[in-house]
């Protein structure tokens, strides 16, 4: 399968963004890793600010969301079940893994992107334990639905430390989720 040029500047920029960040990374520096020219990155992006929040936007999992608001589940247990591995497999690639923290820890500096995450955080992930209280006949408190989040987070921070698999993580997390 060929990659078309505009993709493959988004992977070299979120290549780069992700080793240097957003600040320190050059357009030179993502021209190099695309193999292209720095006049082509501007005729598909036309400045470094709209490469940075297409890349950023790329290291939110957007898709794993959509995913699991799509698709039918048996119980709140097998929609958890599904989000911590979809979300955690999302971040396999190192690459976009540092770049969502990275863009966590920047969402101030973009608009758009604070935008982005604030929807992530607070409607898609909401929805979602909607639909698990729905399901399991219980109110879930805000701390508890947040802490869920931190839980994958946390997994994503220490990526390489990590004792368990996703998958025994994910069944410990939702396990010890849902019981009292």
């Amino acid at each position: 399968m060929k990659i078309d040029k505009k993709e493959k500047i988004l992977n070299a920029a979120i290549k780069v963004f992700s080793l240097k960040g957003y600040d320190l990374a050059t357009m030179d520096e993502i021209a190099l890793e695309a193999n292209v020219s720095k006049g082509l990155i501007f005729f598909y992006y036309e400045n470094k600010e709209n490469l940075i929040i297409a890349s950023a936007l790329k290291s939110v999992p957007i898709e794993v969301m959509n995913y699991i608001d799509d698709t039918p589940y048996l119980d709140g247990n097998g929609i958890l079940h599904d989000l911590g591995i979809k979300f955690l497999d999302y971040y396999k690639c190192p690459d976009v893994r540092n770049l969502f923290l990275y863009t966590i820890s920047n969402k101030n500096k973009y608009p758009a992107l604070k935008d982005k995450l604030k929807d992530l955080c607070f409607t898609s992930f909401d929805n979602i334990f909607n639909r698990v209280e729905n399901m399991a006949d219980m109110k879930l408190s805000l701390a508890k639905k947040r802490s869920f989040f931190g839980s994958l987070l946390c997994y994503l921070i220490w990526w390489d430390e990590n004792d368990q698999s996703i998958e025994e993580y994910t069944t410990d997390l939702v396990r010890d989720f849902l019981s009292y």
